[in-house]
């Protein structure tokens, strides 16, 4: 047969439709029995916790719609870490899926709109690796399959636990193709094709700059491997790759200078990378995750997944590394068997450098370092590129056993097809067997689901009429005051339309030094923040102990209030320890109004 019958030449993305529109659906339905019974269309429950990251990136995504409702800038916002504000560049601020989620925020809230970019996240990621697939190969099956290893693998499962940034990944797979498509065209339409990379990057660049950065570093390092591999075929391409190249860089460069001066330039940037390298070493994978369950994966025995779930610090939702057994061994069968094929050896290719990078340096072994250093270690020093975390780079090791394992077995069903010689394949090499040992091989990595959702009990008083009674535009001092992980007053704004600015808010800031800090930067009088964080835990806080209830303590106050030109102080009245934080409030400026679940003072009035 041809080569082109073997599939190895390019395939158009439906040539029937139905195949592509089921598999679409499977995925849809899959994704839907991860969040069951939570209705991605539901403003009552928040994926996770309503707080820390899901509540934060339910926060982004009303900040992107309420900018475009108000022309305002989407990337900096004064309505966190008053009197600041806070540079949004810095943050996964996911302006294109703000965009594209601005219908339902506007029609059913922020939390309504996370819960469905969630959802969604998981479909369009698999249909993206499906896609790419057909268009490599033409057994349906074999397609559908490997978007499931990439849409639902263990990277995927991790992140999901509230990602959104992370886990929005139908680029990649087409960024790398269109790569792959411009190493290999001598002629043609080149420029139309480096065009499109570059629309697909700026469009990566709006969902996630860490995704974009991770797709660079990983095909970059897979096109010099082969470039050096293939020396002698450099010189007859080089010409009509640069055109490509040249045009996607025409295109990509001038529509992401704003952001990127605005992240490096802009108010309220930091120096160097938002999170710390140290605090990120953690973040890696242990030797034996490949072969090792974790508690995300629903089969495997209790003592290796409590082992598995000890690798990478106990983080559940980075530790995304694991293939298992049985894939491993089909992945070597499909690249020794078509050792021969392009995409096989790129796909492979491509899962080892993603693996490697996911390692970190240095290489650690059942948990215990080992002291040999890795290739992370290059991207640890690297302007830019330092700020990633190691264990994200498992994202191309599946996206590449993926490839590995769709084009291999589309090619084991199309030699079941093959003339005299082979036809002694066809008695075992049938579509239904080959789809039975891929599924197989992928019953290991099923996915615990479904996830958790929490109620977000958003206070009534900031869903009502009530709040009408804040001056649009005010300060507002909250309890919780917004600290990572209490994010719940960031809640509060995205549900009474961003009426107001809060201190804290998860976003990173400068600190005294230029870096970035997570944590709210320490006003003055800074007892008012010590009484606030401790009182929210309990106990004494990073930032000190709680102050005694004094005149002093509540003079100081009634000068930061002044200070900061706060109108309005809410405490909600659920939240733990509420109870402490009010008879403060109460000497400063007298008994509350009780409306709406909150204890309200309002300062205009004083």
């Amino acid at each position: 047969m041809t080569a082109t019958a073997l599939g190895a030449s390019r395939q158009p993305f439906f040539r029937n439709s139905w195949p592509g529109i089921l598999s679409i659906c499977v995925y849809a339905a899959i994704a839907v029995a991860a969040y069951w019974p939570l209705d991605p269309l539901s403003g009552a429950r928040l994926l996770g916790c309503a707080c820390s990251d899901p509540a934060q990136q339910a926060w982004l995504l009303a900040w992107q719609a309420h900018a475009i409702a108000h022309l305002q800038n989407p990337l900096f916002t004064q309505l966190l870490d008053a009197p600041h504000g806070a540079n949004l560049m810095i943050d996964p601020s996911m302006q294109l899926l703000g965009v594209l989620a601005a219908p339902v925020t506007w029609l059913r809230g922020p939390v309504a709109a996370f819960n469905t970019m969630m959802w969604l996240s998981f479909v369009v990621s698999a249909t993206s690796m499906c896609l790419v697939v057909r268009r490599l190969a033409r057994f349906w099956p074999a397609a559908f399959l490997a978007g499931f290893l990439y849409g639902f693998s263990p990277y995927m499962v991790g992140q999901g636990f509230g990602h959104l940034n992370l886990t929005f990944v139908p680029l990649p797979p087409l960024i790398l193709w269109c790569l792959y498509e411009l190493c290999r065209r001598r002629e043609g339409s080149v420029l139309r094709l480096g065009l499109l990379f570059g629309g697909l990057c700026v469009l990566q660049y709006l969902i996630s700059v860490e995704v974009l950065v991770t797709t660079a570093v990983s095909g970059g390092v897979v096109l010099a491997i082969t470039v050096v591999r293939h020396a002698d075929r450099v010189r007859e391409r080089v010409a009509t790759f640069g055109k490509g190249i040249l045009a996607a860089l025409a295109l990509f460069a001038p529509l992401v200078a704003y952001p990127t001066w605005f992240f490096l330039y802009g108010p309220q940037h930091v120096n160097g990378p938002p999170h710390a390298v140290s605090n990120l070493a953690p973040l890696k994978a242990d030797l034996l995750g490949l072969v090792v369950p974790t508690v995300n994966q629903r089969i495997g025995p209790a003592h290796l997944i409590a082992v598995g779930s000890s690798f990478a610090a106990g983080a559940r939702p980075e530790n995304g590394v694991y293939l298992g057994i049985p894939l491993l061994l089909l992945l070597a069968f499909l690249v020794v068997r078509f050792r021969r094929e392009p995409m096989v050896r790129l796909g492979i290719l491509l899962a080892v450098v993603g693996w490697i990078f996911s390692l970190g340096t240095p290489l650690v072994v059942d948990k215990h370092r080992t002291g040999v250093p890795l290739p992370f270690a290059v991207l640890a020093h690297l302007p830019l590129v330092q700020g990633v975390t190691a264990l994200r780079f498992s994202l191309y090791e599946q996206l590449g056993a993926a490839i590995v394992f769709g084009v291999g077995l589309s090619r084991l069903w199309a030699e079941g097809s093959l003339p005299e010689g082979r036809r002694r394949l066809q008695a075992w090499l049938r579509p239904a067997g080959i789809v039975a040992a891929g599924v197989i091989a992928l019953v290991p990595l099923l996915p615990r689901y479904p996830y958790r959702s929490t109620p977000v009990d958003t206070p009534a008083f900031f869903t009502s009429a009530a709040v009408d009674a804040v001056p649009s535009g005010s300060v507002m001092l909250t309890y919780p005051y917004d600290i990572v992980f209490f994010n719940q007053p960031m809640l509060w704004q995205a549900a009474a339309g961003m009426r107001f600015a809060i201190f804290g808010g998860e976003a990173f800031v400068p600190g005294p030094n230029g870096q970035s800090l997570l944590e709210p930067a320490v006003l003055d009088p800074s007892g008012v923040i010590r009484l606030f964080a401790a009182t929210e835990d309990g106990r004494s806080s990073p930032y000190g102990p709680a102050p005694a209830l004094n005149p002093q303590s509540v003079s100081a106050i009634r000068t930061f209030c002044a200070r900061y030109h706060v109108a309005t102080v809410v405490v909600d009245k659920h939240f733990h320890h509420a109870a402490m934080i009010v008879p403060y409030l109460t000497a400063a400026f007298g008994s509350p109004s009780v409306v709406g679940g909150v204890d309200l003072w309002s300062l205009s009035r004083h």
